[in-house]
């Protein structure tokens, strides 16, 4: 049986291909690590290194036990962050990743509460594109994630919404739209939208609008931030598709107005919980995710 130090060596030695700095990574001497080394290739009886110009390669052999080292060391890393969190509620760290506007306007007053009422806690909270965090999902990098989602968009995931989509039209104060009952999606497109970088969920939204309704957008900025969009748009720089969560400080604020998206209705999603349908959550995640459920339920 290959003991894991070994199979953390092969993943460090693919992603640093130097014994030096894979014994720095590891806290363990060269000699240690070389000794771990040649003790696998015995074992396994092949070669699974080769050394070329001062770096560390894997071979065939190598690069195929990679495949099962890399998995298994990300099972053995989860497996331990999961037990660590069984022994109490009162202490441990909860890591959560979001995309843009989730992270942003959502969970900042869920952690704030979840903290409040579990004081010894330690929350990391990032913020990354929607496309990451999938792929981040379902590389075991990390557990639990809020995203924008719509039904049956990924079956290896399990969701629980947190709040519901509104994808609405933002303009500055004072902008003659505001006056406009009933704009139709023909007179929407004469204006210049600030768009959203493609792949993200509002611009997928925007793309299948237009499509719906047979116009087209006329788009001359793309910004990959809603804080950036909502600046741009607040100085007169255009109209622009947002998530209502995202903006109702300006709308309260009287600096934004906006209207529903006229015409055929694409599909607006929701933000949801999202974890991988093989993994369970541990008693700190669950919490988490019954709080923002019993906070979705409220509203």
């Amino acid at each position: 049986m290959v003991n894991i130090v070994k199979l953390q060596i092969v993943v460090l030695i693919e992603k640093y291909k130097k014994v030096t700095d894979v014994a720095a990574e590891m806290g363990l001497k060269q000699p240690t690590v070389s000794f771990h080394m040649k003790s696998l290739e015995s074992e396994l009886g092949t070669p699974l290194f080769q050394y070329r110009s001062g770096r560390v390669l894997l071979t065939d052999a190598g690069r195929t036990l990679y495949q099962y080292a890399s998995r298994i060391v990300a099972l053995a890393a989860e497996a331990e962050r999961s037990l660590k969190q069984y022994s109490s509620l009162s202490s441990g760290h909860l890591e959560i990743e979001a995309s843009y506007v989730p992270g942003t306007y959502l969970l900042p007053n869920l952690a704030s509460q979840f903290i409040r009422q579990h004081s010894g806690l330690d929350i990391s909270l990032s913020v990354q594109p929607d496309t990451v965090i999938r792929e981040r999902l379902r590389g075991r990098e990390i557990q639990l994630a809020v995203l924008h989602t719509y039904d049956g968009q990924d079956s290896s995931f399990t969701t629980r919404t947190i709040a519901r989509n509104e994808a609405v039209i933002a303009f500055a104060a004072g902008h003659p739209f505001a006056d406009i009952p009933n704009i139709s999606p023909d007179q929407l497109v004469l204006e210049p939208w600030i768009q959203h970088e493609t792949g993200s969920f509002l611009q997928g939204i925007t793309d299948e609008w237009a499509e719906r309704n047979g116009v087209k957008v006329w788009g001359h900025a793309v910004v990959n931030s809603p804080e950036a969009m909502k600046g741009m748009i607040r100085n007169g720089g255009g109209v622009g598709l947002c998530s209502k969560t995202g903006i109702e400080a300006e709308l309260a604020a009287g600096v934004l107005s906006c209207i529903p998206l006229p015409g055929v209705q694409p599909e607006h999603g929701e933000f949801a919980l999202a974890w991988r349908k093989d993994y369970t959550l541990t008693p700190l995640q669950l919490a988490f995710a019954e709080l923002a459920a019993g906070i979705a339920e409220e509203e």
